[in-house]
């Protein structure tokens, strides 16, 4: 998971990342400096996204803004979101075009393994 971070990271798109499983974060690239929006995080979309699926909703995304920075949370699949950080003022559709990049990185990726 930590070698994945390393490609959702990106200059002027997202500056840290993690993994988060229900409430837990499983893979960081938060710094100390920056622990606080990744603790923020942990408690924001692990709450927002168990009501989406309790409610059966489609929504696979949302967006906080703290600051000048920007917390945005990707379900990734059920149980599993991805967490970025970035700067309050950068593009939205350049954060979401990139994360759909690494989502098809990710699933290659997932795909090689399953015929290895």
């Amino acid at each position: 998971m930590n070698e994945l971070l390393g490609t959702v990271d990106k200059e002027n798109i997202v500056e840290s990342s993690c993994f988060l499983e229900g409430k837990e974060v499983t893979a960081s690239s938060f710094s100390k400096a920056n622990r606080h929006y990744e603790t923020v995080a942990r408690q924001t979309f692990s709450y927002i996204f168990l009501n989406v699926g309790k409610h059966k909703s489609k929504h696979n995304e949302a967006h906080l803004e703290i600051g000048d920075k920007r917390l945005s949370g990707f379900l990734l699949k059920a149980n599993r979101v991805l967490v970025c950080l970035s700067a309050k003022d950068t593009n939205i559709v350049d954060v979401r075009a990139h994360i759909q990049q690494v989502q098809r990185l990710m699933l290659k990726a997932e795909v090689d393994r399953m015929l290895a």
